[in-house]
């Protein structure tokens, strides 16, 4: 009886350390995309335990993150004037408002190296040094971050 329990109890032990050595991959395809903009970097790792409503449209989340995302609003509204392509968030302005900022950030790009495209559109996946894409919601708004490519 013995000898059949400690066939049992070895073979659950082998069987659960196959997920308990399973590798984890933090940067993965399948991690969550920060719904921060990617210039504030990481938020806080260590946070408190409360439950606080979030400034603009960030929802819920703890007091430290609500601090976090203050003091990085607070720094973009500072830099707001100062601030040039690529550093300078163009998300909500019009197509030809952000055509003329990246213009003004970027003077290596010629005027025919932008294109201001649906945020639906398909698009070539060939990476160039010499264009910018503009994505545009239907209202006519850049819907993200344009970036060279």
């Amino acid at each position: 009886f013995s000898l059949i329990l400690l066939i049992l109890l070895t073979a659950n032990i082998a069987w659960a350390s196959r997920f308990s050595s399973a590798e984890i991959k933090p940067n993965s395809e399948t991690d969550m995309q920060s719904p921060f903009p990617s210039h504030w970097g990481p938020p806080p790792m260590m946070q408190t335990r409360d439950l606080v409503q979030l400034p603009g449209d960030y929802g819920r989340g703890s007091g430290t993150l609500r601090k976090w995302i203050l003091e990085k609003m607070a720094q973009d509204e500072a830099n707001a004037g100062s601030a040039k392509w690529p550093d300078k968030d163009l998300v909500g302005m019009t197509g030809d408002e952000a055509k003329a900022a990246i213009l003004a950030g970027n003077p290596e790009l010629q005027i025919g190296d932008i294109h201001i495209v649906p945020h639906d559109a398909m698009v070539t996946m060939d990476y160039r040094t010499d264009r910018v894409r503009i994505f545009v919601s239907d209202d006519g708004k850049v819907a993200r971050q344009p970036e060279i490519g």
